[in-house]
């Protein structure tokens, strides 16, 4: 396997990790567990729960643009997040049992001077990022909930639509090391990204861009000793244009990439990580109303649909400078469904149970 089947997973995990670092900028609901470095470093054993919802919503109905040239929503969620830059941390257990919604919403009548739309919702939960890490326990439990939606209903076509939904479970950062680390993501836990665009007129000649990730069981560091997890939930993306017959647009980009089960080292001293159960779904979907009120899905014109499912992987750095072995043990197994619908003159990539080493 090549490395470059790789290249949008690592632009994901990229962006999953500067959401973790930043506090979002639309705190939901209690509870929500942020720790700031000089607490953390003092702490030597560090135990979060959240247990309860967090709403993060923002819906405009809005009659009269006037003379406004764009809109950009951003809705985001944080719960059981330790972030202490490259500090040192010797123990974290992290408990998550409920349910994260970020929305955003938008109604127009009249598109008028619009030029863009952007529509950005995300959640992360259980995150740790630190220096040397010792003991990370994870738990995403039965019945949890992580769900990013965008819901935008117009009756043209501006210049430019994009509309973008993340959600992040167990991750675990550092440039140094992790000791052991253990992440359970349950049968009955998902995370869900609905990217929806409904035009009610004659379109445009504008673009539109849907983006979903969901990225689930995590781990990024120089240096892992040893870790035992399992991944047994659900993790889907729809990606939705509705179009009226006659309608036009300048071009459709449609992205979805889910991640369950990853792992990025230099070495690795155990790795056990089983994936059962659950599934991994990427909707990418143009449908048009037809004059009979029926929908049929289209593929054509200038439209472009990427999917891609990746379950139990992992990726080995450079080799270490003493020589030293890079994997000394690694168990995997999935049985695990992977679905794409919707990949046209795009990418298509579902990979379970994959090594892949950088010289």
């Amino acid at each position: 396997m090549r490395v470059f089947m790789f290249r949008s997973l690592r632009v994901s995990l990229a962006v999953a990790c500067g959401v973790a670092i930043v506090v979002p900028g639309f705190p939901a609901a209690e509870p929500l567990e942020l720790l700031a470095s000089d607490e953390a470093a003092r702490s030597t054993q560090i135990i979060q729960r959240f247990a309860g919802q967090q709403d993060a919503t923002q819906v405009l109905n809005w009659t009269a643009p006037s003379l406004a040239v764009g809109v950009r929503q951003s809705a985001s969620n944080a719960g059981n997040v330790v972030d202490i830059d490259d500090k040192a941390l010797e123990s974290v257990r992290q408990d998550f049992d409920g349910q994260q919604l970020s929305l955003n919403e938008i109604v127009l009548n009249t598109v008028a001077a619009l030029e863009s739309i952007e529509q950005d919702a995300s959640n992360i939960g259980n995150a740790v990022i630190g220096g040397d890490i010792g003991n990370v326990e994870q738990y995403f439990a039965d019945g949890s909930v992580q769900h990013a939606m965008n819901h935008l209903i117009l009756p043209e076509l501006p210049n430019t639509v994009r509309q973008s939904g993340l959600n992040t479970m167990n991750l675990v950062y550092s440039e140094q090391s992790v000791a052991l680390s253990s992440q359970n993501f349950t049968k009955q836990a998902e995370q869900v990204v609905d990217n929806r665009l409904n035009i009610t007129g004659a379109g445009g000649g504008g673009a539109i861009v849907q983006e979903g990730t969901n990225l689930g069981n995590i781990i990024i560091a120089r240096n892992v000793d040893e870790v035992v997890r399992d991944f047994s939930g659900d993790q889907v993306i729809n990606n939705v244009v509705t179009l009226q017959t006659g309608a036009r647009w300048g071009s459709i980009s449609q992205n979805g990439i889910n991640i369950a089960n990853y792992i990025e080292a230099e070495s690795i001293g155990y790795l056990r990580q089983t994936s059962s159960n659950g599934q991994q779904i990427v909707n990418n979907r143009v449908e048009q109303v037809t004059l009979d009120g029926l929908t049929q899905t289209i593929t054509s014109p200038n439209i472009t649909q990427n999917s891609n499912n990746y379950v139990n992987v992992i990726v080995l750095k450079k080799a270490l400078p003493d020589g030293t072995s890079q994997v000394v043990d690694v168990l995997q197994s999935a049985e695990y469904g992977q679905t794409v619908q919707g990949a046209n003159a795009g990418a298509v990539s579902q990979t379970g149970n994959a090594v892949v080493i950088e010289r």
